[in-house]
């Protein structure tokens, strides 16, 4: 009697597209860490880009070649710059396309920030954001330098905050989202950590 066929299991292509050296470096060490099996993750850095719109241009040049490709956008100079309604249009041509964009408000730190507490404070910039980052019991030090980020390890070394606290701590802040301030934190960032370890789960 013939053996059944084995299940293939299919391979996922990630491509992560930012404009930023933190969350490129951070990606990397989701790579490092895990290993993920039937998954292979691409931190793209477009450098001197330097705004949305080169995000997302170049998340939609890939989404052709990936299984899924993200668009992180740090929010804080979108609504400095007064993009927002140019904004809107542009990301939900993204989406026609296939991007999943993904929105930090100020900036991809509130996620780390979101690994220790809960806020739904309202942030004016990124550096007020790192600087709650650097209290007691945190991210002692914490500053975007390369040198810095790379021996943090910031995945590896807050991974179980991350599934314990930052996931629900991100979705806690979508309740009721359009009766909120523009400046009210947001962390879409966990929508990733959501697809990622339901996939990897599955995968056990």
């Amino acid at each position: 009697m013939p053996r059944p066929p084995k299940r293939q299991q299919l391979r996922y292509t990630v491509a992560i597209v930012d404009d930023g050296q933190t969350e490129r470096i951070y990606f990397a060490d989701v790579v490092d860490t895990d290993r993920p099996a039937n998954l292979s993750i691409f931190p793209d850095y477009p450098r001197k880009i330097g705004n949305y719109k080169g995000v997302l241009e170049r998340a939609i040049t890939l989404a052709k070649d990936y299984s899924r490709v993200y668009a992180l956008i740090d929010m804080d100079k979108v609504i400095q710059d007064g993009q927002q309604t140019e904004y809107r249009a542009d990301k939900a041509a993204a989406a026609v396309k296939g991007v999943i964009v993904l929105e930090n408000n100020p900036c991809f730190e509130i996620w780390l920030l979101l690994h220790f507490v809960y806020t739904g404070k309202l942030f004016s910039s990124c550096n007020d954001v790192s600087a709650e980052l650097r209290k007691p019991a945190r991210i002692t030090g914490y500053d975007k330098s390369e040198k810095f980020l790379r021996k943090a390890r910031l995945y590896h070394t807050y991974k179980t905050q991350l599934r314990e606290k930052a996931i629900g701590h991100a979705k806690r802040l979508e309740i009721k989202r359009d009766e909120q301030d523009e400046l009210f934190p947001r962390a879409q960032t966990a929508e990733f950590f959501e697809w990622y370890f339901e996939k990897d789960d599955n995968n056990k």
